[in-house]
Formats: C-alpha cells, sequence, structure tokens
C-alpha cells in the first residue's frame, strides 16, 4: 500500500491476519441495520463498508444494493467471499492508502458506513485525505455514517502470533492503545461538515453526513 504520509506502517497485508471474522456483529452496526431498517424513505442501490468484520451486516442488507466492503484482514476477505453473494464485493485495502483512492474515485455511494472514522489514523494529513475521499464519493441525497461510540475509540493494532484449539497458531491483529489525537469530536466532524457542505446531524448513538 501507498501513502500519501510519511508515517510508519505495520504491513498486515503480507499474512493472514485474523481480526474480526469469527468475533460477534458489533452493537454500532446492529444500530446501523435498524436505522435502515426503520427509515421507508431510504432507497439504497449502492453501499460502501469500510471495516466489514465479519460480514453480517452485508447478509441482513436487500441482495438488490451493490456493497463494496474493504477491510485490511485477508481472514475476513476470505469470510466474505464463502457466502457467495452476488452484490457483495470485497476487498483487501487500507482506507488511508492511495490504493483505497484509487479503488473508490470513479464510483458514487447512497451511504458510507465507517464506524471507526479516525480510530486507526497515523496522522492528520492521512486523515483528512481519507474523508475527502469518501466525502467526494457520496452521491447526491446520499449519506455518511458512523457510530457515536467509534469516534471515542483511540486503539491501533499490532500483528501478534496467537493459537486456539481451532485455529493452532495462527497471526492475528490485536487492539492496543493509541493516540488520543484519534478521538473524532464533534466539533471536528462539524467543521468538515460545513467544508464539505454537508448537514451533519447525530443521535445518541450514530452521526449522519447527509448530501
Amino acid at each position: 500500500m501507498n501513502y500519501i504520509c510519511n508515517c510508519y506502517k505495520d504491513n498486515f497485508f503480507d499474512k493472514k491476519y485474523s481480526y474480526w471474522e469469527d468475533r460477534n456483529i458489533t452493537s454500532d452496526e446492529i444500530d446501523i441495520i435498524n436505522f435502515i431498517s426503520n427509515s421507508e424513505k431510504l432507497k439504497l442501490k449502492s453501499i460502501l463498508h469500510i471495516g466489514i468484520g465479519n460480514s453480517y451486516f452485508s447478509k441482513r442488507i436487500d441482495n438488490n444494493c451493490n456493497i463494496t466492503g474493504i477491510t485490511i484482514s485477508a481472514k475476513e476477505i476470505d469470510k466474505a467471499k464463502a457466502l457467495n453473494l452476488s452484490n457483495y464485493h470485497v476487498y483487501l485495502c487500507d482506507k488511508y492508502s492511495i490504493e483505497f483512492n484509487s479503488l473508490i474515485k470513479t464510483k458514487k455511494f447512497d451511504l458510507i458506513i465507517d464506524t471507526n472514522l479516525k480510530s486507526y489514523s497515523c496522522c492528520q494529513v492521512s486523515f483528512n485525505y481519507m474523508m475527502k475521499n469518501i466525502i467526494e464519493s457520496i452521491d447526491n441525497d446520499g449519506m455518511l455514517i458512523t457510530s457515536i461510540n467509534g469516534m471515542k475509540w483511540f486503539k491501533k493494532l499490532k500483528p501478534k502470533l496467537s493459537f486456539s484449539f481451532k485455529k493452532l497458531f495462527h497471526f492475528k491483529l490485536k487492539e492496543i492503545n493509541g493516540n488520543e489525537l484519534n478521538i473524532l469530536t464533534i466539533n471536528e466532524l462539524k467543521n468538515l461538515s460545513q467544508k464539505y457542505k454537508l448537514r451533519m446531524s447525530f443521535d445518541d448513538k450514530l452521526c449522519y453526513l447527509k448530501k
């Protein structure tokens, strides 16, 4: 992967790292699924899901909607492809990378989901670059949804050799404490929404940026 900043990056792409493929769906994604299910006026044709986890989200969405998913975990890619969903296309990609920009720059999405917008950013330059890329990919009347809890999350990932009776020795990505500068405040998100002329709203669980 290539980046616009010079920060050190762990190479997660040369091994079959496990991350979230066998873990339960997060409460954040359940909140988003409930929002979509309860929004009768929401007509979705294309979704970008950043951080696919166990792919439960994509199994719950109408198969008439095309879903593009990205993750840095090859094991999550394997889990997603094993579902054989014709409307679900997944890519091994870092959202902060130049390759991610190349992947989405010609696409438009009705909905972009990222429950941890800033959590794993290496620096402000990288975060701003990523935000510009995804906001420009929101279609007219589309929206970006993130999680209020995820905005407070400032972990980072480190590779670790692990053992389980099911997988024996295997590589996994472990969450460790990161930089508190990666806490995304409501004010910072509000400034971004003003910069890109988005309408921002939020409730006690989710934050919405609408075009």
